[in-house]
């Protein structure tokens, strides 16, 4: 009777788990045209290595990753809300009121990540320094 119930609380537990939040990888012929047209502006020499889309009660977004290293993370609208490398981002990714800011402050790093993040933006730079801004682009603060 006891493993019965050990049983059946596994079962349980692991049917809540899987129901709260699925993922799905994709081909790349089935990734969105506006999620294809986001990478090949932007990065032209990598290509779609995977792509997942993730689907829970109230959310679907996109977990794409590059050939290059490069991940990238859209919303259900298909509009980049993540994006994170170990080298230098394209300058077309990132808005230029941040972009001139870093290079004014921070003219001997660059940034390796960017997200929007709780109705603001986050630039990570090569140094693992995170800078916040506003959706308008102007500086908030330095987070910890």
């Amino acid at each position: 009777m006891k493993n019965l119930m050990t049983i059946a609380a596994v079962v349980l537990s692991l049917l809540f788990v899987t129901g709260c939040e699925k993922e799905t990888v994709i081909p790349e012929q089935n990734v969105p045209t506006e999620i294809k047209n986001y990478v090949s502006t932007h990065f032209p020499s990598c290509s779609i290595s995977k792509a997942i889309k993730e689907n829970d009660e109230n959310e679907e977004m996109y977990e794409i990753t590059l050939s290059c290293g490069v991940k990238l993370e859209f919303n259900k609208q298909k509009e980049i809300i993540d994006i994170d490398w170990n080298k230098k981002l394209p300058d077309s990714v990132i808005p230029a009121n941040i972009l001139s800011y870093v290079i004014s402050n921070y003219s001997t790093n660059f940034i390796i990540g960017w997200e929007l993040q709780s109705g603001n933006q986050e630039v990570q730079l090569d140094n693992n320094l995170v800078l916040v801004f506003d959706m308008a682009g102007e500086f908030l603060r330095i987070d910890d």
